[in-house]
């Protein structure tokens, strides 16, 4: 590792970019454990310094997706991963994706531990809050996926070498190349993609990836805190990538009749909670505000999926299923099948293990 962090952190004048390979070679080391915890920082923060070019965020992307976990492909489902600082507001993508996911429209949400520079409130945690069981084997979770049309797996997970950086991660304290590889892991294969980010320059970087990456459809959001979730109380800039091209649109809640106050910091039970009434039926005035986020965010991604024939379709089914629970009935079976699948699993192990002994 010390060559590839003198290569890219020398003086301004001697450093340089590596190639493809180069960068391969380095994300193995790193990946496999090669390289000390003092050199993945040193190395991770020298690129985060130089600016990471397409090839190297290309390399690092196609290393850590080889030491993932192998799970069966899914392709027509939405892939969606939060951001990694967490959330400190509504968590739209949630009863969004609840809601997608009630109309048979596949939805695989993926995220890690919060990282900093701001550390919020991540799915992970959310999803543990209401009480649905992340620590299922592989057969459980693709079962689950197949009839509930919604998963989630925990990155750290889903690819060990990342979790074993995330002390590093912790202790450099700053956005670096992992951020955007965990993002982009894609473990099902889908065919469809969101992704939120922090900058617009990012969305720059993240084109020529996910133009060569064989999905038919990229959404590049940069929303609310980083994530893929579109705000009403402002326009926001969105790049459709698609393998023979990208588009920069501009979304303009305004002219769909939708508008409101920005929505406050909450702390995770307070988020817990307004997911709750809100899937629960609640439609109190002082919940409208989050309640027309979800109408429109499910509109959109009806719409740009080619779920529906227009927004404005897409806007009236949004509302309708929020009306009738279904985010709540596909809420409930996700908590009851996945803690019963956790409950099976626990029986196998302990029967392998009596075995073994």
């Amino acid at each position: 590792m010390k060559r590839w962090i003198q290569a890219i952190g020398s003086s301004q004048q001697g450093a340089r970019d590596l190639s493809y390979e180069e960068a391969v070679e380095a994300a193995h080391e790193m990946a496999r454990g090669d390289s000390t915890d003092a050199q993945c920082a040193a190395f991770l923060m020298a690129l985060c310094m130089k600016g990471e070019t397409d090839e190297e965020l290309r390399a690092f992307v196609d290393v850590f997706r080889s030491y993932s976990l192998n799970y069966h492909a899914f392709a027509n489902s939405l892939n969606c991963a939060g951001p990694t600082e967490g959330r400190q507001f509504f968590p739209i993508s949630l009863p969004v994706s609840l809601l997608l996911a009630s109309v048979g429209f596949s939805q695989v949400l993926h995220g890690g531990d919060t990282y900093p520079p701001r550390q919020g409130t991540a799915m992970k945690e959310l999803l543990e809050s209401f009480g649905i069981a992340l620590d299922v084997s592989i057969e459980a979770w693709e079962t689950m996926l197949f009839h509930l049309h919604i998963g989630f797996l925990h990155t750290e997970r889903l690819c060990p070498p990342l979790g074993k950086l995330k002390q590093v991660r912790e202790q450099i304290g700053l956005r670096t190349v992992m951020n955007t590889v965990e993002k982009l892991m894609n473990p099902v294969q889908s065919m469809n993609m969101i992704i939120g980010v922090n900058q617009r320059r990012m969305m720059e970087s993240l084109i020529p990836i996910t133009m060569r990456s064989g999905l038919q459809n990229v959404y590049i959001v940069n929303g609310i805190e980083g994530s893929e979730d579109l705000p009403l109380y402002q326009n926001s800039t969105i790049r459709i990538v698609t393998p023979w091209g990208d588009e920069s649109r501009v979304v303009e809640p305004q002219k769909f009749g939708f508008m409101s106050e920005p929505l406050p910091p909450l702390s995770k039970e307070e988020q817990v909670a307004v997911v709750q009434r809100i899937i629960a039926g609640d439609t109190s005035e002082e919940l409208k505000r989050e309640r027309d986020h979800i109408i429109f965010n499910a509109g959109l991604r009806l719409t740009w999926f080619d779920k529906v024939g227009s927004y404005e379709e897409g806007f009236q089914l949004a509302e309708s299923l929020l009306q009738r629970k279904e985010a709540h009935k596909v809420m409930q079976k996700w908590v009851d099948q996945s803690q019963r699948y956790a409950r099976k699993d626990q029986l196998n192990a302990n029967d392998s293990s009596t075995k073994i002994g």
